[in-house]
């Protein structure tokens, strides 16, 4: 088992940059207050799709979730890692995460197995924003 997320390159990528935590109250007469509770965004999404990789490279999904206790540990990308790269038009070719940021999974990674040796992994991911 690796505590390194795999550095293979994602088919596919999604990310919703998460919101700032305001809660919202409401008056009977339907007046609202909202409280702003801190300065940086919280519970970004990240979904990784990779398509048509061979089965030991989706194994090392399953691996590495299982080092991280599945939904429970956190982790940074290391420097260099493809999962990232690439984003446009950010100018440092990374992805706008809330600063700080470290990733757990929100989910198991899904596998869904194409023909014999070659399988299709979804991975989910949420922020978790340290100081």
């Amino acid at each position: 088992m690796t505590s390194t997320f795999p550095t293979l390159t994602p088919s596919s990528r999604s990310f919703q940059p998460g919101n700032y935590p305001v809660k919202a109250f409401n008056a009977q007469d339907g007046a609202e207050i909202r409280f702003l509770y801190g300065d940086k965004r919280v519970a970004a999404q990240l979904q990784l799709g990779y398509a048509n990789i061979t089965d030991p490279n989706a194994k090392s999904f399953m691996d590495h979730y299982e080092a991280m206790k599945g939904t429970f540990q956190t982790f940074e990308f290391e420097s260099g890692n493809d999962a990232l790269n690439g984003w446009s038009p950010s100018t440092d070719n990374t992805l706008n995460a809330p600063p700080g940021s470290k990733w757990r999974y929100a989910e198991p990674p899904q596998l869904e197995s194409v023909y014999p040796g070659i399988s299709s992994v979804t991975v989910n991911l949420i922020s978790a924003t340290t100081s």
